[in-house]
């Protein structure tokens, strides 16, 4: 195990894995910054199960008696027109047959999550699709706030303990730029205990927002989560560590009602919820400097920091990479006899060897553009990881996404 604590997180936020051809992003994903924000109790499942990024086929409705038809309002990130929905192939063998739902209504409105709402699809799902079912939208417009009802299914349930089934909703079109406001990720929040229809608990998260870069502590059942990560596409990729070493990385997005909600990976996707909480006491003391990256680094701890953007399939620098890339400088600065190994990282899209060259690529870039700016070649030892250390599964899109990193580690 390395080094425990504080690993400060940076993201190749260009895919690291994909070919040239940049695939389509799904946008109703956990992941992407799409959160249910409205949902009855017996439904909240069924909106989680619809987003979590996963085409696995699992029971909805809490309990599982609760008949159909149930809904859910999602809000998303930023305006987004959609063009067609897709729904993955489902498990129909055996005890599953004819569970699955069957209509699929969609709603959109950019009014706000509770008015508003126009008709963008209904979709009637076939079975035995070996594919996924893409179902197109004849009007397409522009939506902030998404309803789903999933209406009935392949077969009437023949007994009222009978689950529905359901599998993963898609949404593919065009996103306006998402732009939270200024310190948008500045706050203290108490988490939910479950989902949003509990009530705040007593685990408090504090983040700190400086630019791009998020830095911060959580106490989660008396153990105490150091945070760190950065604003990419506006929204937050973060990481908590606690003082055993143990990782947990997490997406996070703030709702227009204010409230911390994302994503988190410690074995299957989870979601998190969490209403603002100003006067709740800090959960830790405040860091030792102000830079996360020389924090880390100068307590011997391993540091990546999201934020560093290159072109798609690619190891050009974006612009947008400066902030994280003049903040690890600063740090290696502040820390003059201080040697680093720069780590790339990919998710398992494309093919071993091709992550593995195009990480280690990366990983030369970033050390290419330190030397430029005068700092030592000897202290810099670029290295290609490819897909072979991940953080999060694979499974996901959120989960890929916190997969594609660099990593900086002091060399000892």
């Amino acid at each position: 195990m390395r080094a425990m604590a504080w690993t400060i997180w940076l993201a190749l936020s260009a895919t690291l894995a994909l070919p040239a051809s940049a695939a389509e992003t799904n946008y109703l994903t956990l992941g992407a910054g799409a959160v249910v924000v409205r949902a009855a109790p017996e439904a909240e499942r069924a909106g989680i199960v619809a987003l979590d990024g996963s085409g696995q086929t699992v029971g909805v409705g809490i309990p599982r008696r609760e008949p159909l038809p149930l809904s859910f309002v999602v809000e998303l990130p930023a305006p987004t027109t959609f063009s067609r929905f897709e729904m993955p192939a489902f498990n129909e063998f055996g005890s599953a047959r004819g569970r699955h739902v069957r209509t699929v209504r969609i709603e959109g409105s950019s009014v706000s999550p509770d008015e508003g709402f126009g008709l963008l699809l209904e979709a009637s799902l076939e079975s035995g699709q070996r594919a996924s079912q893409r179902f197109e939208v004849a009007e397409a417009r522009p939506v902030r706030w998404v309803r789903v009802t999933l209406v009935d299914r392949l077969e009437p349930p023949p007994r009222d303990i009978d689950p529905h089934l359901f599998t993963e909703l898609e949404g593919y079109g065009t996103q306006e730029a998402v732009r939270p406001a200024a310190g948008a990720f500045t706050g203290r929040w108490r988490y939910r205990r479950k989902g949003i229809n509990d009530d705040p608990g007593v685990n408090v998260v504090d983040l700190r927002q400086d630019g791009t870069a998020i830095s911060g502590c959580e106490r989660m059942g008396g153990r105490q989560v150091r945070i760190s990560g950065d604003v990419v596409d506006g929204l937050a990729r973060l990481v908590g560590e606690d003082e055993q070493g143990n990782r947990q990385p997490f997406t996070a997005v703030v709702t227009r009602s204010g409230q911390l909600a994302g994503v988190k990976f410690a074995g299957p996707p989870r979601p998190f919820y969490a209403a603002p909480a100003p006067d709740a006491e800090a959960p830790c003391p405040p860091p030792r400097v102000a830079n996360p990256i020389e924090d880390a680094l100068g307590a011997g701890h391993t540091a990546v920091v999201y934020g560093i953007h290159f072109d798609v399939d690619s190891d050009v620098l974006r612009p947008d990479a400066g902030p994280a890339l003049e903040a690890l400088l600063a740090a290696l600065n502040a820390l003059p006899t201080l040697a680093v190994t720069v780590e790339g990282h990919t998710d398992s899209d494309a093919s071993d060897a091709h992550n593995l060259d195009l990480s280690q690529r990366r990983a030369a870039a970033v050390v290419r553009w330190l030397v430029e700016r005068s700092v030592a070649p000897g202290r810099l030892s670029p290295v290609g990881k490819g897909e072979g250390e991940p953080i999060a599964d694979n499974d996901t899109s959120s989960g890929r996404a916190l997969n594609r990193r660099v990593e900086i580690e002091p060399r000892r």
